[in-house]
């Protein structure tokens, strides 16, 4: 690469040129490059299909730019606008009439899952180019230095496995989806009841959006608000529980060793911050003692010093009037 700048570390600086260059020749970055316009395009067939042709041009024109020219702020501006045209096919807002079975049959339909797992795609596999030719870890300075750039990944590092592997799990994550989906619109919260406060739903009737609701009943949307609720709560403690007896499965010794140090440390710190705030306390007290006699030491010499420089001018005083008497006589 020949228009290049050092950068601190040694690490060059990619140009406009180099990183185009780098995506259309370069053999490990270009699975992530033709997964990353696959799924743009397949966003762009869904959103075709849904009657948002303008919608479905403006993501893939705005991504694949967004890919070329290195706009980090890009991903999370497409979301939004796939999300716009979600809702408002034609780009216009309109209301409209609500289906009350809309939401309700919305789960393991294809075109939703097709396009959730291409926009999984895209962000992933458009994170990853960014982590190739921008950044791939975060500065360590909130102040950025003068002539520092920042850390890329190197291309030599990517694994032949790793675009299997993020499609494997961008499709794991789409059926987790819509079977959670499903799970919050076939339960519904029932406080009222003894035991436990769900029960299942009867999917295909009208009596939840009346607006009348018997006492302990809610609507649609507030049953799937409080079912996501309890999901998220209780599913949080599950993969906390999962994933942290996993990590101890694998860990070494030395890293157990490391994990008890600090679980000792979290367990004992405030007794050891109680301790060490009375030793300096002790330290500070045996400093401000120890001055305090150097002060009365210093103020006794001064003492001392004045009774000698006394002393010394009486004798001086009285010596003339002995050498005047010893004349006399």
């Amino acid at each position: 690469m020949s228009n290049t700048v050092k950068a601190l570390g040694g690490q060059p600086e990619l140009t406009q040129g180099d990183v185009i260059r780098l995506l259309a020749t370069d053999a490990a970055a270009r699975p992530y490059v033709l997964a990353t316009l696959a799924a743009l395009a397949m966003i762009f067939v869904v959103l075709f299909m849904s009657g948002s042709d303008l919608g479905g041009i403006i993501v893939v024109l705005f991504g694949a730019a967004a890919m070329a020219l290195r706009w980090t702020a890009a991903p999370p501006f497409l979301l939004l606008v796939i999300a716009y045209f979600q809702l408002f096919p034609f780009g216009i807002p309109d209301p409209g009439s609500e289906n009350p079975y809309q939401v309700r049959e919305s789960h393991f339909q294809v075109t939703d899952m097709v396009l959730v797992m291409a926009v999984l795609v895209y962000l992933r596999g458009q994170y990853r180019l960014f982590g190739l030719v921008h950044q791939i870890v975060p500065p360590d300075s909130a102040l950025k230095r003068k002539g520092e750039v920042p850390v890329r990944r190197p291309t030599a590092h990517i694994r032949p496995d790793e675009l299997a592997w993020m499609l494997a799990a961008s499709g794991a994550l789409v059926l987790i989806g819509q079977a959670v989906w499903w799970l919050v619109n076939a339960l519904e919260f029932v406080p009222m009841e003894s035991g436990v406060p769900f029960r299942w739903a009867d999917t295909r009737s009208l009596r939840a959006f009346s607006r009348d609701q018997p006492p302990g009943e809610f609507r649609p949307g507030q049953n799937r608000f409080f079912v996501l609720l309890g999901i998220l709560f209780f599913g949080t403690l599950l993969v906390r529980l999962v994933f942290g007896y996993w990590r101890l499965r694998v860990m070494n010794a030395s890293e157990g060793a490391m994990v008890l140090a600090d679980t000792s440390w979290s367990e004992s710190h405030r007794e050891r911050v109680r301790l060490e705030k009375w030793r300096v306390w002790g330290r500070r007290r045996a400093s401000e003692r120890a001055e305090a006699a150097a002060q009365d030491a210093r103020q006794r010499e001064k003492e001392a010093a004045r009774k000698r420089a006394a002393e010394e001018e009486r004798a001086a005083r009285k010596r003339p009037k002995r050498a005047r008497r010893d004349d006399q006589k």
